[in-house]
Formats: structure tokens, C-alpha cells, sequence
């Protein structure tokens, strides 16, 4: 039934309800109102909505890219080579999107870039989908720290997780510039992260 419903009916569900949840705290943000104008419940609630729904969209989009066979590019020259790790480290760049409080722009930033970078190179291909796995683990440990925070411990959980968030996200940037693939810790492999024609393990 779900692979039925079209994968932007998700997306629109995630970033209405995600808005709703933040558009209190953008009211006192600008100083239109003085204090949060809903219960912190229904906050959180909305906010597990919009991620679940995020979730599963996010989940159809990815699975529906098929396998690229690496041999079928040509070996780049050192010219072509700073280019392709320029636009690699653009994608694990697109992880800092989620400090702009924008729902779900880390994810869509970084999808677009994989699908239009991931047939010029095997080697961006691989960056997209190692990125993609930890922006999709991201909201799923995000998800967990919503629930926990109920009981108040997900508050420095989901603290702890965006510091984490952070330094992995510049660390992949930095060795994505310097030709390296990284290798996200805790990332839940969603998606194959090798080329089809790899036979090493992840």
C-alpha cells in the first residue's frame, strides 16, 4: 500500500507537520509572540509525525535509485580529480543544512546532488549514498531522542547527537576534499554504500 502512494505525498505530510511543530518557536524567534503559543507535547508530537512521515519518503526515494557499474567511467586526471572532490565535499556539506531549522533540507540538498553528480563519477556515487545513509540514520536517531525526550533524557541526547552531527559532517568534508571516502560512524547502511562491481565489504 505505501509503495503505492506517491513519494512526495510523504515529503509534503513531513514538511507540513514539521512546519507546524516550529512555526511557534519562529513567532517568538521574530518577536511576534512573547512566549511558545503550544504545549510542548504537542510540539513533540507533530515533530515525531513529520519525522516519520520524512522517514518513509525519504526511504522511497533512495530505494528506487538503481546500481551504477563503476568500470564503465574513465580515470579522471588531477584537474578532474580536485572537481570531483569539490562537488563530494558539497555533499557531505548539505549535513550542515539541518542547523537551519529547515525540515528535511539536509536530506534534499543532499538527494539532489547525488542524483545529479552520481552518473559523472563511481566515486561521487559512492560519497551520495554514504552521505544519504547518514542523513536517513540522523532522523532516525533524531526520531528515538523525540521519544526519549518525553522523559526529559532526550533533551541531552538529542544535544550529544547534534554535536556529533557536526563534527563527522566537517570531518567528511575534509577528507571528501582530499580524495578519501569517510566513513560515517554508527551509519545504518539503508542503501548498498559500494558500487555494484565491488566485492570488498563495507
Amino acid at each position: 500500500m505505501i509503495n503505492r502512494l506517491p513519494t512526495w505525498v510523504f515529503i509534503a505530510l513531513s514538511l507540513t507537520l514539521m512546519g507546524l511543530a516550529l512555526l511557534p518557536l519562529l513567532r517568538v524567534g521574530f518577536g511576534i509572540d512573547k512566549t511558545i503559543q503550544m504545549q510542548f507535547f504537542t510540539v513533540v508530537m507533530l515533530l515525531i509525525a513529520g519525522l516519520m512521515c520524512g522517514l518513509t519518503g525519504m526511504l522511497l526515494l533512495t530505494r528506487r535509485q538503481p546500481d551504477i557499474i563503476a568500470f564503465n567511467f574513465p580515470k579522471p586526471d588531477s584537474s578532474r580529480q580536485r572537481e570531483l572532490n569539490r562537488k563530494a565535499a558539497y555533499m557531505h556539506a548539505t549535513g550542515l543544512l539541518l542547523f537551519t531549522g529547515l525540515p528535511l533540507a539536509n536530506f534534499l540538498a543532499c538527494y539532489a546532488l547525488w542524483l545529479r553528480n552520481r552518473t559523472i563519477a563511481p566515486e561521487l556515487d559512492v560519497h551520495g549514498r554514504e552521505v544519504i545513509c547518514h542523513q536517513i540514520t540522523l532522523y532516525l536517531y533524531l526520531l528515538m531522542c523525540l521519544f526519549m525526550s518525553l522523559l526529559l533524557i532526550g533533551i541531552f541526547g538529542l544535544l550529544l547527537l547534534l554535536a556529533f552531527h557536526l563534527s563527522v559532517t566537517v570531518i567528511g568534508m575534509y577528507q571528501a576534499w582530499n580524495n578519501q571516502v569517510f566513513r560515517y560512524p554508527a551509519n545504518i547502511a539503508i542503501i548498498n554504500r559500494k558500487l555494484s562491481n565491488e566485492t570488498s565489504s563495507d
